[in-house]
């Protein structure tokens, strides 16, 4: 790789944008890690993976919930902030090892002081989207929009809660590719020739 250490991949549901990172990766013979922090925060938290997963999607949004509601909701915050602390250390870390691809998790934001970081938003067609929740995931083709509305807001505020930032913005990235347009390959081809650029 050139000057980028690391390739942090944010991206809407069912984009490619987890198949994308593991292309990136094995084309640049590094780590990809997506999931994998998931599991990493648990073992390090002493909970099970899945307790993790319901943490994050515990978010409360501080910025628009009334402040007599987060009163009484204070101990789902406060898991909320101690599974962000602990992700935030782990993605750190591997950072730090050497260069890797990181998917989700607000990596890009994580790591702007750290290490040089290519930050990617991978997006789609709402069709292109919808042919693949059925087609990989077994989604109904009644609840799909739903379904995908649903996981893009998590993603969403999860991000914007924690970064300050906008999830869907272009200004919060260095590239923003459509991976309806350019294939999985093909995106994960202008991420490598990115990466490599000196």
């Amino acid at each position: 790789m050139g000057k980028i250490s690391v390739i942090a991949i944010e991206r809407q549901y069912c984009s490619g944008g987890s198949e994308i990172g593991k292309l990136v990766a094995d084309k640049l013979g590094i780590g990809c890690y997506d999931r994998e922090i998931v599991n990493m925060a648990a073992l390090r938290m002493g909970i099970s993976a899945d307790k993790v997963r319901k943490m994050e999607e515990s978010l409360i949004n501080p910025l628009r919930t009334p402040i007599s509601f987060r009163i009484g909701r204070q101990d789902q915050l406060d898991a909320f902030e101690k599974v962000f602390a602990a992700e935030t250390e782990i993605i750190t870390e591997i950072a730090k090892q050497g260069p890797c691809v990181i998917v989700g998790r607000c990596a890009g934001y994580i790591l702007k002081n750290v290490v040089p970081t290519l930050k990617v938003y991978i997006y789609s067609t709402q069709e292109s989207r919808m042919e693949r929740a059925m087609d990989e995931h077994g989604v109904a083709l009644d609840d799909v929009e739903g379904v995908l509305k649903r996981y893009d807001k998590k993603r969403g505020d999860f991000f914007n809660v924690n970064t300050q930032k906008n999830w869907s913005s272009m200004l919060t990235y260095d590239v923003c590719l459509n991976s309806s347009a350019l294939g999985t390959e093909g995106c994960a081809d202008a991420i490598v020739a990115m990466a490599k650029r000196k």
